[in-house]
């Protein structure tokens, strides 16, 4: 008589990560670093293209925007392509993407060509993030995954630091093209690591007719059993089952609201991060900061928006996101409100920075592992990825916003101030999804109830 069948997530669940799992991770994280290193590194050497190419600096904003608007589209496309045609192979589709209009970056001699490989390179950027997310997630114990999607996206900025001090010594000794014909050919390794070393989605392998040999001996190896060990076990996905586009899901089953709401978070986030990063030197130096003292500050931005991300998801495993996630963002607007008027001091300035950075990296990563857990398994890639986009399209607007801005006559001080705005609608719109979790509890709403993570129940 065979046993009963087995629910993969229990096997999952049941075992520390152990050395197979954190391989998996280590590649996921390494893509993770590549991203935040490709991503910045357009804005570490416009300096000198804007010499070697003749294309005013002014015009860069465009080649910024290029970039992010294709990791906004590819966020948007290979999210769900990833959830019906599988991750592993979507996933070193996007890397290799990335990677091949790297490379072909110094060959752009025109502003036009310029930003048809930044939009293309952009839109690999942007399909990556959202696959490698949901894979991760999918070999991580569920009281883990906040925890591991938070370390697992502090690679991005950690990316962004190591290019800065990869640029300082690249550039100035081998030009600007090299920064990117190494941001082109590592990448080129990790595709290939990615279909060598990583397994695929062990969901999407259960939709297969054939998928169940494949299981076992991953499961196997999760396990600590030998190969075969288990021939007669069947496995199944517990999680509930996804039938039709996965997109028209997210805005169904009495996931509308809160989809709006998540949404809503992330672009209010991304909106400030990006501002931070881009627009804190020249506000500040328009305060009369001096040029090394602003560098000093976005750099402490970053590292703390480093341990910020590291940290987000541990604390919502711990507190769970209700909580932890309007705090975190309140305190993210205090922190970056008084940054126009302490511009006096440079430790006042330096604390203020380095807070900002914590609490909105911290943040950022929290929303993360929220929408990791907010999907079942068959839409997974596709709601991260809308969230991931939603994201990206705050970071389109960010720069623009605080651009309009100081157009109008807004001074540098107010515009601090206006600053903590999207930290505060972020905060927001995560309490009223508790609220929405809340009520629908209360009322007896099991769709509504189905929308947001049940394990996160009454934090």
């Amino acid at each position: 008589m065979y046993p009963p069948p087995i629910s993969i997530a229990s096997v999952i669940d049941a075992r520390p990560l152990g050395a197979y799992r954190l391989r998996i991770f280590i590649v996921c994280f390494l893509v993770v670093l590549m991203d935040g290193f490709d991503t910045q590194a357009i804005g570490f050497a416009a300096k000198a293209m804007s010499s070697s190419l003749d294309i005013p600096i002014a015009l860069f904003g465009q080649v910024f925007s290029a970039g992010l608007l294709g990791a906004m589209l590819g966020a948007f496309l290979l999210g769900p392509l990833a959830d019906r045609f599988g991750r592993r192979w979507l996933l070193a589709t996007s890397i290799l993407i990335f990677s091949v209009f790297s490379l072909l970056t110094p060959h752009a001699p025109t502003l036009p060509e310029l930003l048809l490989v930044r939009f293309l390179a952009g839109l690999g950027l942007g399909g990556a993030i959202p696959n490698l997310l949901a894979l991760s997630a999918e070999y991580t114990p569920r009281p883990m995954r906040g925890m591991m999607t938070g370390v697992l996206y502090a690679g991005f900025p950690l990316g962004g630091a190591v290019g800065a001090l990869a640029s300082s010594h690249i550039v100035p000794h081998y030009g600007w093209p090299a920064l990117f014909y190494l941001g082109g050919v590592l990448p080129l390794g990790l595709a290939l690591l990615v279909i060598v070393g990583l397994p695929e989605s062990l969901p999407f392998l259960l939709r297969r007719k054939d998928g169940q040999g494949a299981v076992r001996a991953i499961a196997a190896r999760i396990a600590g059993r030998a190969p075969g060990s288990d021939r007669h076990v069947t496995y199944v996905d517990a999680e509930e089952r996804v039938r039709g586009l996965p997109f028209r899901q997210l805005l169904s089953g009495g996931r509308l609201i809160a989809t709006l709401l998540l949404w809503a978070g992330f672009f209010m986030c991304f909106v400030l991060l990006i501002v931070l990063v881009l627009w804190t030197p020249a506000l500040l130096r328009g305060e009369g900061v001096a040029e090394h003292d602003a560098a000093l500050v976005v750099a402490l931005i970053n590292l703390g928006s480093v341990a910020g991300t590291a940290a987000g998801g541990r604390l919502v495993d711990r507190f769970g996101p209700y909580l932890t996630l309007p705090m975190l963002f309140m305190l993210g607007a205090l922190s970056v409100s008084p940054l126009g008027y302490v511009t006096q001091s440079l430790t006042s300035l330096a604390i203020a920075a380095t807070l900002s950075g914590f609490f909105m990296g911290a943040g950022s990563s929290g929303l993360l592992s929220l929408a990791v857990l907010s999907y079942p398994s068959g839409m997974r890639a596709t709601g991260v990825g809308w969230a991931m986009a939603l994201g990206r399209m705050g970071q389109v607007t960010g720069p623009l916003i605080v651009g309009a801005l100081l157009a109008s006559g807004f001074s540098i001080k107010t515009i601090f101030l206006c600053s903590a705005v999207p930290a505060a609608i972020a905060a927001a719109a995560i309490f009223t999804l508790r609220v929405v979790r809340a009520a629908a509890t209360t009322q007896g709403d099991t769709a509504a109830g189905a929308a947001l993570p049940a394990a996160l129940d009454g934090q």
